[in-house]
């Protein structure tokens, strides 16, 4: 049971990470397009995940 927690609260940190960068996005210059695999990366990596999605927009 624990371990369910700790995963499915490790989604919603990353999935909030994702939303708070689409909405500083056009303070940061940062843009990642909200998409079904942006968001499913988000869900099943975290916060890792949506740092691996900023470092390949900055490409």
């Amino acid at each position: 049971m624990r371990g369910i927690k700790r995963l499915i609260g490790s989604a919603m940190l990353g999935v909030l990470a994702l939303a708070v960068l689409y909405f500083a996005a056009p303070y940061t210059g940062v843009y990642i397009p909200v998409s079904r695999l942006s968001v499913a990366v988000s869900a099943v990596l975290g916060v890792p995940g949506v740092t691996l999605l900023v470092l390949l927009s900055l490409l």
